[in-house]
């Protein structure tokens, strides 16, 4: 394995992905969109920094390392969320995990929704 596809997954010297490339998204949370606006500030932000074609490649690494972790989070939100609404009135009919679940899914609704709706620059 490359160490650096580890380290910067989305960056190889003078490119890098972004938006669905880098990241695909479920349709269900309305992110591909947010995530590649993300990505496109935060690519400018750090090309912004280069006074020399040869610092390009660091840019771009840093870019792929910055946005990596969160997009991540948000991909996982979006599969759960496509996964809930495929199968939430089966899950509903288990015993004692439906009811956890759906009051687990409302406590934390309200810190999911901060995190997907503020954005991380």
């Amino acid at each position: 394995t490359d160490p650096q596809r580890l380290l910067s997954p989305w960056a190889k010297g003078p490119v890098a992905l972004c938006g669905d490339a880098a990241h695909p998204m479920m349709p269900n949370l309305g992110q591909g969109g947010c995530q590649s606006t993300e990505d496109g500030y935060r690519l400018g932000e750090e090309l912004a920094t280069v006074t020399n074609t040869r610092d390009i490649p660091g840019a771009l690494s840093k870019y792929s390392r910055v946005r990596v972790i969160r997009t991540a989070i948000v991909q996982g939100f979006a599969q759960l969320g496509s996964d809930l609404l495929v199968d939430f009135d089966l899950m509903m009919t288990i015993p004692l995990l439906g009811p956890f679940f759906l009051t687990m899914t409302q406590l934390s609704m309200p810190w999911i929704l901060r995190f997907l709706y503020t954005p991380e620059f």
